[in-house]
């Protein structure tokens, strides 16, 4: 029990745990006073924005080289450590319906958590952990700069409905797809290289 309370410190979890349910709380008070069901799901987004950037601290551990170096086997428990930390987030946004009105479907929540993280861990991978919350809050920033503001996502063509996966209605397959895609291919980076120095 004690190396998983050392790698849990290591890694910032206590700290991380505390943003994500900050943004579950501020996600709940928020749900209280909006009413517009679009400014609901852009709400929704942004709680899952934060939350999921909360986790880019903890992708790194403090000694590099140790990660580098270690014996330990670092590739399951990476890919590991950022699924349970997306479904800790997924969970805990999706808790909120559970105290009032829901913001966005768990689906879509779920969805939007996913492509996130795996953009944060591909962030990691590529550009540190420092800076992982820099891939998925740009792309944020741009669906939103470009999409039509509280007006339906683009459904046509199909690569746009890709871009904009996390504005996208949640039966909407190709938003599915590339959320997938991301979240695949982040945490195998991630699992794979870790976090750049």
């Amino acid at each position: 029990m004690r190396p998983l309370a050392l790698y849990l410190r290591s890694r910032a979890v206590p700290a991380t745990a505390t943003a994500v349910l900050v943004c579950a709380v501020a996600l709940w008070a928020i749900g209280l006073v909006v009413d517009h069901p679009q400014s609901r799901v852009l709400v929704a987004l942004l709680a899952a924005l934060a939350g999921t950037a909360a986790l880019g601290q903890g992708l790194a551990g403090a000694d590099h080289d140790l990660d580098r170096a270690s014996a330990i086997a670092w590739p399951p428990r990476r890919a590991a450590h950022v699924i349970v930390a997306g479904a800790a987030v997924v969970g805990l946004l999706a808790a909120t319906a559970l105290v009032g009105e829901q913001m966005a479907g768990t689906g879509q929540i779920a969805r939007n958590v996913a492509g996130l993280a795996g953009l944060v861990a591909l962030g990691a991978a590529v550009v540190g952990a420092d800076r992982a919350p820099l891939l998925p809050v740009i792309w944020t920033v741009l669906v939103l700069r470009y999409a039509p503001p509280m007006g339906e996502p683009p459904t046509r063509p199909t690569y746009k409905v890709m871009l904009t996966w996390m504005v996208q209605p949640i039966d909407t397959r190709a938003a599915t797809v590339a959320a997938a895609i991301l979240a695949v291919a982040g945490t195998l980076s991630y699992a794979v290289l870790g976090s750049r120095r």
